[in-house]
């Protein structure tokens, strides 16, 4: 699983009821190797890749699939 950590600024003006700027960091990233590459050819060349680069979301393994760990939410008025 790819997991990302990450930390959320988002900055308000006053009496304001949405952010006018929000800025996201990452802090770690931690992941694994693919657990079901895909065959990929192009003409007589054949390669596999990791599954996350060619294949949707839903169908990707637990390895390649990202996870998303927001850490922190900070809120600045401006």
């Amino acid at each position: 699983m790819s997991r990302y950590q990450v930390q959320v600024t988002e900055t308000y003006a006053p009496g304001a009821e949405r952010p006018w700027s929000v800025t996201n960091r990452v802090l770690a990233v931690e992941s694994g190797p693919c657990l079901a590459p895909v065959l990929v050819r192009l003409g007589r060349l054949r390669t596999r890749i990791a599954c996350g680069r060619r294949l949707p979301l839903d169908k990707q393994c637990r390895n390649c699939c990202p996870r998303i760990v927001v850490t922190e939410v900070r809120r600045i008025t401006a």
